[in-house]
């Protein structure tokens, strides 16, 4: 048992952190989990108080969440607990804290910090730690399962199964195959002694110094080791002395201290452990796992802590890094260095009682260098028989792969595992189109070897189609044309294919170009063959096709002229074709003629003395002729057939004269050839640019204008037309109803417009919807040939007036009586009382009668006119 006395101390019965299974010594899901301790087992007398700030659990699995709180419960207990277990022996408890997830079969220990730390009062000589489990906030399903160890001290404590609230030892759990368990509970905390001089101590390991310390100031002070074989180092007075104990076992050190008159001693029992062994570890090389990384994960640690303990027991192994970080315990299996090439391990063993008792030994992690290797490309071969085999150059990769370096082994492997023979310098592939090999280098002094791989790619062959041959003509006999077409050659001969060069080479292989001149012209006479080779620029890999070029003679044609022909309607006309071809060709013979239009329609067998074009005012004619023998020789041209417009001129189709001139003179265009004016009859009028005309009727002007070798007239029709001058013959008209209208009726030739005030005319002579009134009428002729006119009285009445003194409508007066100045009016009221007398010249009545202002209603009138008409109404008086 290991302690510091008066300081930090942990209360456990585990003798390590080893969590296993928890289905050991209880039942599933207890409530209450506890370890009793005894306070001196741990080196706290008596006279001191020890402070808990600090409690732990080890729980296998738990639910977690806010679903389950645990609660650390002190209690002091008797020697015969539980059976004497009083819960009102409580001398503390911690905060809840809420149990973390911990997932099933990943157990951990949960540590609670006390927000409170707990004091157990000076006297008490046994407690119990309880774990309480109650439920959270959220309810829900919050089972816990405590974990212990396998090995530990002293018995496990449950209670709350099934409403089973005695504390029961884990061992009393029925069966089912579960065993007793050290529940994994303890406390930490601080011994505060309530002695006088207390005192404080480190390292208790034999052959090592122990060192003493008093806590409190005193004025002198003596040192008891309890160790005579020590002989004069058995005291000593130092207030911080140091002593190597003779042997290892139990010693009682006292001190006897005065301060000030108070002198005392005190005595502490302690335990000096006995030393132990380490013994040597080998150590252990290994090759990196990439290149010139130095680190390998594949570090095999599986044999180091039976080595290095030699079958001690009860020992703790410990592993430190260079840096004197430390590193889990076991090392991880397989285990990576994090040091590059060369990584120190230090290993402690320390004694399972006092971990401050330990001995240590190290060892190399030794991580041999890969053998370097220098990237290589695939290697490309050309299929030159299009069945994805060949033959692939392999020597030089050996010298690519490794250089220089010395004590390398390089060895081939096919796609199939099988090895390359060792000697061979040139391969094939097995496998069609590519293959990829696996070339392995080897230290031959470290078996360190690093792999990579290249493939084997069969380029395929560019296709170089056919070409069918050409025919270039030969202007002059001497087998040399200028005119070979080989524009479409390269398009043929790659057929769609994209990325290839073109290039072309002469009868005996010499390169000629990258691309010829189109057209291109022959040098070797008659006939020349040409080697056309298609590569692919990516792999070199090429093939080749014979470009043949012949000569053929070339027919000799003229270029015909343009042909003009006068406009017989939208720009189309009649042609006399029927001379082209002896124009064309002349006496030559064994030649074909083909005649196409715009759109490459061959039009040949319409090409004759009444040709007509299809394309208005210009169409192109192109003329092929070839060679009856060699249809590719071939010579070719065009002409125009143009329309001429006929001419023009800006002549009216009606004319008007009035009976009152004598006749119409017409001028027009003078740059024409010819004129010809006529009358219906015949009559020929002028041959000049002017005519006058005298009689009325239909005329007829030809003219003639002469251009591009081509006469072409045209013909205008045009009328005369004399105006007689309007008279009014008498004029229609009707008063005194709701629709008063005037006709005026004319007679005369020519066009009419007609008016009722002598300002606004319109062609109608019909005016309605008129007022009562004078209207002087008149009809005109359009073309300024006289007007005539009348007129016309209309009497009306108004059917009401309003004699407000307002200006308007204040007096009723019959309308047009003015013409009518004898006529005599007469106004009644409904009684047939006269009212009042109008002359035709007054203003009209004003609603009075004799100074008194008549009501509104209706009122009656008689009228007899100076022509003996009478007629009689009535109107509305309104205010």
């Amino acid at each position: 048992m290991s302690f510091n006395l008066y300081g930090q101390v942990k209360l456990s019965h585990n003798t390590d952190d080893k969590l296993r299974n928890p289905y050991v010594g209880s039942c599933n899901e207890p409530e209450y989990w506890a370890r009793a301790f005894t306070l001196s087992d741990f080196g706290i007398t008596l006279e001191d108080e020890f402070v808990v700030n600090t409690g732990n659990i080890g729980v296998w699995w738990s639910v977690g969440g806010e679903r389950a709180i645990m609660q650390f419960n002190i209690y002091s207990i008797g020697s015969n607990f539980p059976n004497t277990f009083l819960e009102s022996n409580l001398i503390g408890s911690s905060q809840q804290e809420y149990f973390p997830y911990v997932p099933s079969f990943y157990p951990e220990i949960v540590t609670v910090n006390f927000v409170n730390p707990l004091v157990i009062p000076a006297g008490v000589e046994r407690i119990l730690v309880e774990v309480k489990k109650v439920d959270g906030p959220n309810i829900g399903y919050n089972a816990i399962q405590i974990a212990g160890t396998d090995t530990g001290n002293d018995f496990s404590w449950y209670k709350g199964c099934l409403y089973d609230n005695p504390y029961k030892k884990s061992i009393d759990f029925g069966s089912g195959g579960r065993r007793p368990a050290h529940f994994y509970i303890n406390v930490e905390g601080e011994i505060r002694p309530i002695k006088d001089f207390p005192f404080d101590l480190e390292n208790t390991c034999f052959a090592d110094f122990t060192e003493f310390k008093l806590r409190d100031a005193v004025d002198s002070i003596v040192w008891d080791f309890d160790d005579p074989a020590s002989g004069k180092d058995n005291t000593s007075t130092s207030f911080e002395p140091s002593h190597v104990f003779t042997s290892p076992g139990t010693y009682k050190v006292s001190v006897t201290a005065t301060r000030g008159t108070y002198t005392n001693t005190e005595t502490t029992q302690i335990e000096i452990y006995a030393d132990l062994t380490v013994f040597p570890i080998k150590n252990i090389e290994v090759c990196e796992d990439f290149y010139s990384t130095g680190v390998s994960s594949n570090i095999d640690t599986s044999k180091i802590e039976s080595q290095v303990l030699g079958g001690q027991t009860g020992m703790i192994v410990s592993y430190f890094d260079s840096e004197g970080n430390k590193l889990p315990s076991p090392l991880p299996n397989p285990m990576a260095n994090s040091t590059a090439n060369l990584e120190t391990i230090t290993v402690r063993v320390a004694n399972g009682n006092n971990l401050e008792c330990y001995a240590e030994t190290s060892f190399n992690l030794i991580v041999n260098q890969l053998p370097e290797i220098n990237p290589i490309g695939d290697i490309y071969s050309c299929d030159n028989d299009y069945d994805g085999f060949t033959k692939f150059d392999i020597g030089h990769v050996e010298t690519n792969l490794v250089g220089s370096q010395p004590g390398l082994l390089v060895e081939y492997f096919y796609e199939d595992g099988q090895q390359v023979p060792s000697l061979l310098k040139t391969i094939s592939n097995r496998i069609q189109n590519k293959e990829t090999i696996t070339a392995r280098i080897t230290n031959l002094t470290t078996n360190c070897f690093i792999e990579t791989t290249f493939n084997l790619i069969i380029n395929p062959l560019p296709i170089a189609n056919t070409l069918d041959e050409i025919i270039g003509c030969d202007d002059n006999g001497d087998g040399i044309s200028e005119y070979f077409d080989i524009l479409n050659v390269e398009s043929i001969i790659l057929g769609g294919q994209t990325g290839l060069e073109v290039g072309y080479y002469d009868s005996k292989g010499r390169f000629l170009s990258n691309s010829l001149s189109n057209p291109y012209s022959n040098s070797i006479a008659n006939e020349e063959i040409i080697t056309v080779r298609v590569t692919n620029p990516m792999t070199s890999c090429y093939a080749e096709t014979p470009l043949v070029l012949k000569t053929s003679i070339k027919p000799q044609i003229n270029i015909p002229r343009d042909i003009f022909s006068c406009d017989e309607g939208n720009g189309i006309s009649t042609f006399d074709l029927s001379f082209l071809e002896n124009e064309i060709i002349g006496s030559q013979t064994g030649l074909n003629v083909y005649y196409f239009d715009t759109a490459g329609n061959e039009i040949t067998n319409y090409i004759n003395s009444s040709f007509q074009n299809t394309d208005s005012w210009l169409q192109t004619i192109h003329v092929k002729v070839e060679n009856a023998t060699n249809v590719l020789c071939v010579s070719e041209t065009s002409f125009n057939l143009i329309i001429d417009e006929l001419p023009q001129v800006d002549i009216q189709d009606t004319y008007f004269l009035c009976n009152l001139e004598p006749n119409l003179p017409l001028l027009i265009n003078a740059s024409f050839d010819a004129w010809e004016w006529t009358f219906e009859d015949g009559s020929l009028i002028s041959n000049s640019n002017e005519a006058i005309l005298t009689k009325d009727g239909d005329y007829e002007l030809t003219v003639t204008e002469y251009k591009n070798g081509k006469t072409c007239e045209n013909s205008f029709k045009f009328e005369l037309v004399r105006s007689v001058l309007p008279t009014i013959v008498n004029v229609d008209y009707q008063e005194l109803t709701d629709d008063n209208y005037i006709k005026i009726n004319a007679s005369g030739d020519g066009d009419f417009e007609y008016s009722i005030d002598g300002v606004n005319f319109q062609n109608s002579n019909y005016f309605d919807g008129l007022l009562g009134g004078v209207y002087n009428v008149s009809v005109r002729d359009t073309s300024g040939c006289g007007e005539d006119e009348k007129q016309v009285t209309i009497i009306d009445y108004p059917n009401y007036f309003t004699p407000n003194g307002d200006g308007v409508n204040d007096y009723w007066q019959i309308k047009g009586i003015t013409n009518y100045l004898e006529s005599e009016i007469y106004i009644y009221n409904r009684y047939g009382k006269l009212l009042k007398e109008l002359s035709a010249s007054s203003k009209g009545w004003d609603g009075v009668f004799k100074g008194v202002m008549l009501a509104n209603g209706d009122y009656w009138f008689s009228v007899r006119l100076n022509d003996g008409r009478i007629f009689k109404g009535h109107f509305t008086l309104k205010r």
